[in-house]
């Protein structure tokens, strides 16, 4: 016989019922291969989980950079813009020194002219999405209104009755409160 068939023999022997150590060895090992499946299953999970919370987190990213992008842009010119407001303002100012008849006879040219540059600057402001903040009869807001004093009025409390420097906004975002004067 040979050692393969001898060795059969012998484990048809031993079969009287009880398991061989052989069989104890499957089966500890059969254990051990499915714990070491589960283990490996629980990790491929884990793996799963953290994969697919980092591709949240990076979707999540792109969109906050894409909007943070978009906000770049659209106010990539407000730094100009405000410089440019008092440049407005002192056109305004300009505009009513001389609008009393008797002074605007000997400076119409110079009205005109004055008057056509505020117009060609705030048609630029306007295509730049920046519009003056109404003041004058609103209640006063301070996210767009700065408050110089309050003064006694017949107006209802905290609306504003006097502008002393035209605010303006740029897609919705204050470039320069105007400043104000409100009613008790």
């Amino acid at each position: 016989m040979t050692d393969d068939v001898k060795s059969r023999a012998n484990n048809k022997q031993e079969s009287n019922g009880k398991p061989t150590a052989k069989l104890k060895s499957k089966n500890t090992s059969s254990a051990k291969m499915k714990k070491k499946l589960e283990a490996l299953e629980a990790e491929k999970n884990a793996l799963n989980d953290r994969f697919l919370r980092k591709v949240a987190e990076f979707d999540n990213y792109k969109k906050r950079t894409e909007t943070e992008y978009s906000q770049l842009i659209k106010n990539a010119s407000a730094d100009l813009i405000i410089d440019l407001l008092p440049v407005l303002d002192n056109l305004e100012r300009s505009l009513a020194s001389v609008a009393d008849k008797d002074k605007a006879d000997n400076f119409e040219h110079f009205h005109e002219g004055v008057e056509l540059i505020y117009k060609d600057v705030s048609k630029v402001l306007k295509k730049r999405g920046v519009k003056p903040i109404e003041a004058v009869g609103q209640t006063f807001d301070p996210e767009r209104h700065e408050a110089l004093m309050q003064v006694t009025s017949d107006q209802p409390s905290d609306t504003i009755i006097e502008e002393h420097l035209k605010g303006y906004e740029m897609h919705d975002r204050v470039l320069r409160h105007s400043q104000v004067l409100v009613s008790k």
